[in-house]
C-alpha cells in the first residue's frame, strides 16, 4: 500500500514520523508532503515533497486555499496513494475536498486551538508599542483572522470527524469531538504521544542524585507569548528560592549557577540532558484549554526516569500517569513541594524508579499504533 502523509507543517515532526514508521515496518511505501526547511529529512519516507502553505490558506481564504489545493492535487497524481494520512486541519480539509481516501490526524483540538490563538493575538496586540492608529488597524486585522479561524476550523473539524476516520491524542479530545458532531462521527482512534519503544531501550534505571534539579523541555514558551503555556516567573522562582536547579531545553539564554539553557537539542541529546535531573516539569500556569492538552514531554520525562510535576488542570496527563506524578496549583505551591523533595531525595528516587518502570510497560507508542492501521482499514 502507498501512503502519503500530508502536513500543514514540515519535518521534523515526531508524531508524523512515528505514524510513518508504524506503516513502514509492515512493508508499506510511505511518502511525505509539507513545508520544507534546511532540516527537512527523515528515514521514514521514500520521498519528501514540498507544499507551500500560507497563513491565509490555513484559515480558508479562497485564493490562497486553492493554491494549496492545486499543489496537493498535483502531488496526489504523482504519488498515486492508496491512503492519504492528513495531519492537522488544513491538510485534512483539502484532502477531503478533493475526495481522497483520507484519514484525519487531529494533533490538536482545533476548535480549542482557534480560540487560544485568538486570545494570544489579542494579548500580543495589546502589548505592542506601535501608535494608537497602527494598533487599531492591527486589531481589526487580527480580529478578522481570529473570526475566520474560529468559524472555519470549528466547522471543518466537525465535518471531518463526521465524514472520515479520525486519529487524536487523548480520550478527552475524542469525547469533545463526539460531542461537537452530536454523535455523528465516523470513527475516532486515540493514539497518545508516547515515545517509540526503540527510543527507550537503551535507558537504564535512573541513578541517585545528591542534589535536586528540575528540567523543562519547551523552547516555545521563550519565543512566543502564549497564554496557555505561560511560564513567566519560572526562572526567577529558582533563582530567588533554595529549591534546586533548573534546566530548560530549547531556550537560548545566559546560564547561571542555578539555571541552565541548552538551546535546541536533537532527541538523543535531549534525553541525555533529561536524565541528569530528578524532576520533569510542566509548569504552565492554569488555563481553560489545559484539559485538552496531552504534551508528549510528560511521557519522555517518565522514560528518562524523572518524576513528573505539573499544573493541576492538565487532567489528561494526570489520568495517564496516575500516582506517578504530583500536581501543584501555582508557583508558590510548586516551590513548597520542591522544598520538600530537596530534603527527601531518597523518597524522590523511589518515585523515579516507579515511574521509569511504569513507562517501560505502559507508555510506549507500540501499545497503540495498531489503531493507525485500523484507521486506514476503515477508510
Amino acid at each position: 500500500m502507498r501512503i502519503l502523509h500530508i502536513s500543514d507543517d514540515g519535518l521534523p515532526d515526531w508524531r508524523v514520523e512515528k505514524s510513518a514508521l508504524t506503516a513502514k515496518k509492515d512493508g508499506h511505501e510511505i511518502f511525505f508532503g509539507g513545508r520544507l526547511s534546511s532540516i527537512t529529512h527523515s528515514a521514514a519516507f521514500c520521498e519528501i515533497y514540498p507544499i507551500k502553505w500560507t497563513a491565509a490558506a490555513m484559515i480558508g481564504i479562497p485564493y490562497y486555499y486553492h493554491l494549496v489545493q492545486k499543489q496537493i492535487k498535483k502531488l496526489v497524481k504523482q504519488v498515486r496513494p492508496d491512503i492519504v494520512h492528513s495531519h492537522n486541519i488544513g491538510s485534512a480539509k483539502v484532502s477531503h475536498d478533493l475526495r481522497l481516501p483520507v484519514v484525519f490526524d487531529d494533533h490538536e483540538y482545533f476548535r480549542m486551538l482557534s480560540l487560544v490563538n485568538a486570545e494570544n493575538l489579542k494579548f500580543q496586540n495589546s502589548t505592542h508599542t506601535n501608535s494608537i492608529l497602527n494598533r487599531s488597524i492591527q486589531s481589526m486585522k487580527l480580529s478578522f483572522i481570529s473570526h475566520q479561524s474560529i468559524s472555519n476550523w470549528t466547522k471543518w473539524e466537525r465535518n471531518l470527524v463526521s465524514s472520515v476516520p479520525t486519529i487524536t491524542v487523548s480520550e478527552q479530545i475524542a469525547q469533545e469531538l463526539r460531542k461537537a458532531s452530536e454523535g455523528r462521527t465516523k470513527e475516532i482512534f486515540v493514539v497518545p504521544n508516547f515515545p517509540l519503544e526503540a527510543e527507550t531501550t537503551e535507558f537504564r534505571e535512573p541513578q541517585r542524585h545528591k542534589y535536586l534539579s528540575c528540567v523543562y523541555a519547551g523552547g516555545d514558551s521563550k519565543h512566543k507569548q502564549v497564554t496557555n503555556r505561560d511560564i513567566s516567573g519560572l526562572t526567577n522562582l529558582f533563582l530567588d528560592n533554595d529549591i534546586g536547579n533548573l534546566t530548560i531545553i530549547g531556550w537560548e539564554a545566559e546560564s547561571s549557577d542555578k539555571f541552565k539553557a541548552t538551546g535546541f537539542l536533537p532527541r538523543d541529546k535531549m534525553f541525555y540532558e533529561m536524565i541528569q535531573n530528578s524532576i520533569g516539569l510542566i509548569p504552565w500556569k492554569k488555563h481553560w484549554s489545559h484539559p485538552f492538552l496531552n504534551p508528549n514531554k510528560a511521557y519522555e520525562y517518565a522514560h528518562a526516569g524523572l518524576f513528573v510535576m505539573l499544573t493541576s488542570d492538565l487532567t489528561s496527563v494526570i489520568k495517564t500517569l496516575g500516582d506517578n506524578c504530583i500536581t501543584f496549583e501555582d508557583y508558590d505551591d510548586l516551590a513548597s513541594k520542591l522544598e520538600y523533595f530537596k530534603t527527601n531525595m531518597d523518597e524522590l528516587y523511589e518515585k523515579r524508579l516507579k515511574i521509569f518502570n511504569y513507562a517501560r510497560t505502559n507508555l510506549v507508542w507500540e501499545k497503540h499504533d495498531k489503531k493507525i492501521m485500523d484507521a486506514y482499514k476503515s477508510v
